[in-house]
């Protein structure tokens, strides 16, 4: 009985057998290797991959992170709502990114940090990232995140040139004339703030091209304003106002101080006449120190605040009463003039004519303040649109998350080859088994 005994392949005969078939296992492993980069690249990679870029922020107001108002900046007002639409609005390449799932899905994100460089100043750095699968290549979404920065940086411009520092008319006019002193100095001590805060962040010698051929120094701009409305100005006003008693008019403009107006404030000084003469009889009654001295004492402090020039000690003598009282009438009746008795003529200084010309100036003072305030406007919208801009730490955007794609080729080259190898081999080696186990053919007969 005859053993059949059966060798296993050896390594020179697989190499031949793949040999036969090389240039076959090569096509094969070339085109897995291109399908296999293609998915990576153009699915698995986008999918995957996140793209990053750090930037600083610059801009006047922000080593205090406030926006030109004075509202509060927070780092993710970056990635809001408004500022993604504007970088979408931005670049028609855009157009089919849904930035609400962006947003929803947190696939766009963003983080501050404060950096210290070696002069001890310090700055804040922001990453900005966003996922690889809204945007057809990497170029797509680095363009996207620049966008995202550029959009944070005109609304911060736009923010400044929006900015109102003057009082509108309507709000002056409906106040009395006292009210009225009183919001002149406010928008002035205002102009004067703002432009001492610019100086202190620049210089006084800071030249702003705030308009079409107007170049001027933030120190000149400044000297302009303080000329408007300076002590001088402003004391002579309320002298002004006080010794003719229009602190309690009101009328829409200077060309309609309300007659009513006048009429209801010659009644209230009127009344206030009489019962000056009443009290200074009854103070005259009372002169020995009797009880109502003591009453007469309590109604005096009660008006102590008003503008005398009676010295009134903390406890006045009747005298010291009806010194001051006789002077707040004598005030009265310059004001009133005949008018401090019920038929007499008003022909003192509290008549429509005289509080016109009053109203006149307050309206000329609130014309060049709110002149300064819109020059103000444009200044400081001129500074944020020169000095607010974006700087990035670098040209490109750097990736994270995706796949190597020479691994991914190299890879699925190689894994390919020894599959495409090892099937080539199994069939190269069956068929010549096959081969070896087939009968001889007879040899046809002769």
């Amino acid at each position: 009985m005859e053993e059949e005994q059966e060798s296993g392949i050896t390594f020179g005969e697989l190499c031949r057998l793949i040999g036969k078939k090389i240039w076959l296992v090569l096509a094969v492993s070339a085109g897995v290797t291109v399908i296999a980069v293609l998915l990576v690249a153009l699915v698995f990679n986008p999918m995957s991959t996140y793209y990053s870029m750090r930037f600083e922020l610059i801009y006047p107001s922000g080593s205090v992170q406030q926006y030109p108002d004075g509202t509060p900046f927070f780092y993710r007002n970056i990635i809001s709502a408004d500022m993604l639409q504007a970088a979408k609005d931005s670049d028609e390449r855009f157009k089919d990114v849904d930035i609400d799932k962006m947003l929803r899905e947190d696939h766009i994100s963003v983080s501050a940090q404060t950096e210290t460089t070696s002069s001890s100043a310090s700055s804040v750095i922001y990453t900005l990232g966003v996922k690889g699968n809204y945007f057809v290549n990497g170029e797509a979404a680095q363009l996207f995140i620049r966008s995202v920065a550029e959009a944070t940086a005109n609304d911060i411009k736009q923010r400044a040139a929006e900015l109102s520092f003057g009082i509108s008319r309507e709000t002056f006019n409906g106040n009395n004339f006292e009210a009225r002193l009183d919001l002149l100095a406010e928008e002035y001590r205002t102009l004067l703030a703002e432009y001492d805060k610019l100086i202190a962040a620049y210089s006084a010698g800071y030249s702003v091209n705030y308009a079409e051929g107007a170049s001027r120094s933030l120190s000149d701009l400044r000297a302009e304003v303080y000329g408007l409305y300076a002590d001088g100005v402003r004391k002579a006003l309320t002298e002004e106002c006080t010794r003719g008693g229009y602190g309690l008019l009101y009328g829409s403009d200077d060309e309609a101080v309300t007659q009513a107006s006048i009429d209801e404030r010659v009644a209230q000084l009127r009344q206030t006449y009489q019962d000056n003469l009443k009290i200074i009889a009854s103070l005259q009654a009372a002169a020995g120190g009797s009880a109502a001295t003591s009453v007469m004492r309590l109604s005096a402090a009660q008006t102590t605040g008003k503008s005398s020039n009676v010295v009134i000690d903390v406890d006045p003598t009747p005298e010291q009463l009806i010194a001051y009282y006789t002077e707040q009438n004598a005030l009265i009746a310059t004001k009133l003039g005949d008018a401090v008795e019920e038929k007499g003529t008003l022909n003192g200084t509290l008549t429509s004519e005289n509080a016109k010309k009053f109203a006149a100036k307050l309206t000329a003072s609130f014309d060049r303040l709110n002149g300064a305030a819109e020059t103000l406007k444009n200044v400081t919208a001129a500074i944020y649109r020169d000095n607010t801009f974006v700087e990035f730490d670098a040209q490109s955007a750097e990736s994270s998350g995706g796949t190597n794609i020479v691994l991914a080729a190299v890879g699925a080259f190689v894994l390919t080859f020894l599959v495409a190898a090892v099937i080539v081999c199994a069939r190269e080696y069956a068929v010549r088994k096959r081969a070896e186990q087939a009968p001889p053919a007879e040899k046809p007969e002769g």
